[in-house]
């Protein structure tokens, strides 16, 4: 908006009837410049005051935004720190009778290792079993691995630690004939073994280290259904401390991590134990006994319902007085896992952030009474060197809105539009370096897009549906159909994979195994060597950063088999209409990508019969959420399957779509979701018309 401001000019006076003109001029100009000091005064003071109202609500905001950024920023970290321990445990889980070398400690004790060396963050990763088998390797504090192995005998815990060298290679390092360690008797243990499922850990201090941490745990069944043991993945708190001194609201502000029990678990001066810790004895400090007035103070004025646990996470801030000066104060709830609610505290004293604001005030006082003086000489001035700028900015900014991205802001004028000026300048330069992304992003999707299946393949005695959709541009999930023997047509191989993670990382490895199978599909002869080439050459390229899964399969209606390997991919869904039941083939290897040296096992189902109907998918499908954090789950999946058990394969894979979507809701998908549906038909006989 331009203001326009018009100067009045006062008519002369009648003559022979004004009074003396010197005195009237005299009297006029008083009144003038007194009316203009009067409305000089009046506008300051009013500007001054609307000014500090604005500038301390203003300061309010921003505060409860820096305060509400800080904390998201400690929720988001320590949530991404700690919750990739999950899907490790589910993995390792899954694997404890298909590629985990359950029963062999030593080869175990490798295969854990390599998971730890391919997760930076983690610090132990561990084996227990009934007997009080311990096998885990771990991150020493001083740095490295170690490798920890321990039995039971006559009521003594033998244990025997191994130091890795950076060549692999073991060398013996502690022993004890009587270490004392019972995993059986451990938090992680009891609660994954009494709570049948995946446990958070509340924090503790690691046995015979004196280290904070928590633990992910899930028990282990035998294929009877009997108790074996349980697998874990720990977390070092004091990683967390790091984080948090590197966090800051202000010049002397604090953040810090507690349980809603008052338990401290991470703050920057990284005490947090109380007691040596060796063999358990260590105790955890809370805020009670940090030895910090300051976290008393805060502890004492913090509302109970500040820290109530809630479904999501639940910022809230207070103030508080200590020692006379007073300070901003927040609580920001947040879970992790099904167990565990976590908060992080931030405190900072009130003045960092109202000093500007005093400061701010006494400046407009100053101003005020020195545009006292200089008000109306500038005005007009001020009038000529604001509008010009205006006027140019709305000229540079029609261009802009024309689609003109070429445009560059001159503004002119003062210090302050030559600064906008190169604002604007580096805006537009943003813009079109955002458009171009852009359209690499929908480039890198259109490629990805026309990687998968054009149409699926014509193969006698199947019907043959794939379907995948990605949570980004593009993603980590691959399926492909390929007709390998020319000399059998009725033959198809199905391929379906998903990458660890999602996003143009994913997509690369994506691409990259698409083109290794499609050249070595017909070479490989079996679908376990064709597997092994795979790890191979994903092991040796990822270096252990990324893995993934993938189930390939070969099927023929007229042998009426169904050969399958599996690396570390949930197993194929099996329809028999004419039974009405259900079966899972489930015969998984390791994920490709962890070990190089990793073997994999060509498996078959020889009862395929027509009306079958045959789904392969990724863990996208059942995982998805709705807007209340409930998962769709494989009862759903299986009804949507049986429903539609009568229709050709592509009617079922739209029936999944819209059942998915109508189960999501208008929550965006967090995960690719990709699937295979194979319909077993009859097959033909040889002459006769198709």
């Amino acid at each position: 908006m331009v203001t326009s401001v018009t100067a009045a000019h006062a008519p002369k006076p009648p003559p022979q009837e004004s009074p003396a003109p010197g005195r009237w001029d005299l009297t006029f100009r008083t009144k003038l410049v007194l009316g203009a000091c009067a409305l000089v005064v009046l506008t300051g003071a009013a500007v001054t005051w609307l000014a500090y109202r604005s500038a301390a609500r203003s300061t309010a905001a921003l505060t409860d935004s820096l305060f509400r950024e800080v904390s998201g920023r400690a929720v988001t970290h320590t949530q991404s720190f700690v919750l990739r321990a999950a899907p490790i445990v589910e993995t390792l889980k899954r694997l404890t009778d298909n590629g985990l070398a359950v029963g062999d400690p030593e080869r175990l004790a490798r295969q854990l290792l390599a998971v730890l060396a391919a997760n930076p963050g983690l610090s132990w990763v561990s084996y227990s079993e009934e007997d009080g088998t311990f096998t885990g390797a771990y991150r020493p504090v001083e740095g490295g691995l170690r490798v920890n192995l321990s039995h039971i005998e006559g009521g003594h815990t033998l244990l025997v630690e191994y130091d890795v060298r950076p060549d692999g290679s073991w060398v013996k390092g502690h022993t004890d004939d009587d270490g004392g360690y019972d995993p059986r008797t451990r938090p992680f243990y009891r609660k994954a073994k009494q709570e049948k499922r995946l446990v958070w850990l509340p924090p503790y201090v690691f046995y015979n280290q004196g280290v904070p941490g928590t633990s992910c745990a899930a028990p282990v069944y035998d294929s009877g259904g009997r108790f074996r043991g349980v697998v874990s993945v720990d977390f070092d708190l004091n990683a967390l401390s790091d984080f948090v001194a590197g966090l800051s609201l202000s010049e002397h502000s604090h953040v810090f991590l507690f349980t809603t029990d008052g338990i401290l678990l991470a703050r920057p001066d990284h005490r947090k134990v109380g007691g040596s810790g060796r063999r358990g004895a260590g105790q955890l400090l809370t805020l009670a006994d940090a030895g910090d007035p300051l976290l008393d103070a805060f502890r004492a004025s913090l509302p109970p319902d500040h820290v109530h646990p809630g479904d999501t996470e639940t910022f809230r801030h207070f103030e508080f007085r200590h020692d006379g000066t007073d300070y901003l104060a927040s609580a920001t709830t947040f879970r992790v896992g099904d167990d565990l609610v976590w908060v992080v505290g931030a405190v900072a004293p009130k003045s960092d952030f109202l000093s500007g604001v005093w400061r701010s005030q006494a400046w407009a006082l100053a101003a005020a009474a020195a545009a006292l003086v200089a008000a109306v000489l500038l005005a007009a001035l001020m009038a000529r060197r604001v509008s010009g700028p205006v006027l140019s900015l709305i000229g540079f900014m029609r261009r802009v809105g024309g689609g003109d991205l070429d445009a560059r802001a001159e503004l002119g004028g003062g210090h302050e539009f030559r600064q906008l000026s190169d604002a604007l300048n580096h805006m537009i330069v943003d813009l079109r370096d955002r458009l171009r992304l852009r359209h690499s992003l929908d480039v890198a999707m259109d490629v990805q897009q026309r990687l998968l299946p054009h149409r699926p393949p014509s193969v006698p005695g199947l019907d043959v549906a794939g379907h995948s959709t990605y949570c980004d541009e593009t993603g980590g999930d691959y399926y492909d159909f390929l007709v390998v023997d020319r000399a059998a047509p009725d033959t198809v191989l199905v391929a379906l994979g998903d990458v660890m993670g999602h996003g143009i990382a994913a997509a690369l490895v994506m691409a990259g195994v698409r083109a290794v199978l499609r050249d070595r599909a017909a070479a490989a002869g079996s679908l376990a060597r064709l597997m092994e080439h795979l790890n191979r050459l994903l092991a040796a390229d990822l270096e252990g950063s990324r893995f993934m899964t993938m189930h390939l399969s070969v099927l023929s209606a007229r042998t009426g088999t169904f050969r399958w390997a599996s690396a570390g991919h949930d197993p194929a869904i099996i329809f028999d209409p004419a039974t009405d039941k259900f079966d899972e083939i489930d015969a998984a290897d390791m994920p490709l990508g962890i070990m190089e040296d990793g073997t994999y096992e060509e498996h078959c189902y020889d009862k395929l019969r027509p009306g079958q109907v045959i789904t392969i998918s990724t863990d996208g499908v059942w995982e998805t959420m709705n807007t209340s954090g409930e998962q769709y789950g494989k009862d759903r999946l299986r009804a949507v399957i049986r429903s539609g058990a009568s229709q050709p394969a592509a009617a079922i894979a739209q029936s999944i779509v819209a059942s998915l979507n109508a189960f999501r809701g208008s929550d965006r998908p967090t995960d690719d979701v990709t699937f295979v549906i194979i319909k077993v038909l009859p097959v033909p006989l040889a002459g006769a018309p198709g």
